[in-house]
C-alpha cells in the first residue's frame, strides 16, 4: 500500500470515492493480488476516516475484488482461471442484455457511433491488445446508453470487477468466426434487431 497517495478533501468524500480509488488501484496493480489491506493503515495513508474505508471494502468484497475474514485478514483476491471463465460468462450476458435494452430506442447518431466502434473491433482482429481495447470501447458505449435505474449502480460496480478480471483476456473465438460475428452484428444493429444483437454479443464471450 506504500504507493497509495492521500485523497484530496472535498465536501463529500464518501465511500464511493474510496471505492473507485481502491478499485482503480487494484486494476492497475498498485494493490497487488494477494496483498493484505489494513483499514486503519489505509485510512491514515489516504487521509480519510475509517468509516468510508470499511464501507468501500465491503462493496469491493461484494464484487469479488477483495476477500475479508473477520479478525483475520482483508486481502486483494487473485485472478484464477475459474474466475476468468465466470467473468466471461457474466460479461457475455451483461453486454448482451445491455444491447438488447437500448437498441430499439437508439437514435440514428447512436447507431452510427455503435457501428463505427464495431468496425474498429473488426479491424482489430488479429491484434490481441487492440482487440481488447476495441471490445471495451464498444461495450462501454452501449452501457452508457442504458437508462439509469435501480440496477445501474450494481452494473457499474461489477463493470469494475470485469475490468480487472478480463483486461488481459483476448478474443475467445477464431479470427474468421469473429469477422462473421461482427458482420452479422452490424446487420442486426442496422435493422435494430435486439434479439439477434444480444445473441451475437453473447457469442463473442463464448456464451
Amino acid at each position: 500500500m506504500d504507493a497509495l497517495e492521500p485523497l484530496e478533501k472535498s465536501k463529500q468524500l464518501l465511500a464511493d470515492a474510496v471505492f473507485q480509488y481502491l478499485g482503480a488501484a487494484i486494476i492497475d496493480g498498485t494493490l497487488e493480488q494477494g496483498e493484505r489491506i489494513r483499514d486503519a493503515e489505509l485510512a491514515e495513508r489516504l487521509n480519510v476516516s475509517r468509516m468510508p474505508i470499511r464501507e468501500a471494502l465491503q462493496r469491493l468484497e461484494r464484487i469479488g475484488l477483495i476477500e475479508m475474514m473477520p479478525s483475520r485478514y482483508t486481502r486483494v483476491t487473485e485472478v484464477t482461471d475459474e474466475l476468468v471463465r465466470a467473468s466471461l460468462v457474466y460479461a457475455g450476458y451483461k453486454c448482451g442484455i445491455e444491447i438488447h435494452a437500448v437498441l430499439t430506442s437508439m437514435t440514428d447518431e447512436q447507431v452510427a457511433e455503435a457501428l463505427r466502434l464495431l468496425d474498429a473491433m473488426d479491424e482489430a482482429v488479429g491484434d490481441v491488445d487492440a482487440a481488447i481495447a476495441a471490445r471495451i470501447a464498444f461495450s462501454r458505449y452501449i452501457a452508457s446508453l442504458v437508462s439509469e435505474n435501480v440496477y445501474s449502480q450494481h452494473l457499474k460496480d461489477f463493470d469494475l470487477a470485469l475490468r480487472r478480471n478480463l483486461h488481459h483476456v483476448g478474443p475467445v473465438a477464431p479470427d474468421a468466426e469473429l469477422h462473421d460475428n461482427y458482420a452479422r452484428l452490424r446487420e442486426a444493429i442496422t435493422a435494430r434487431d435486439a434479439g439477434a444483437a444480444e445473441r451475437l454479443v453473447r457469442a463473442q464471450f463464448g456464451v
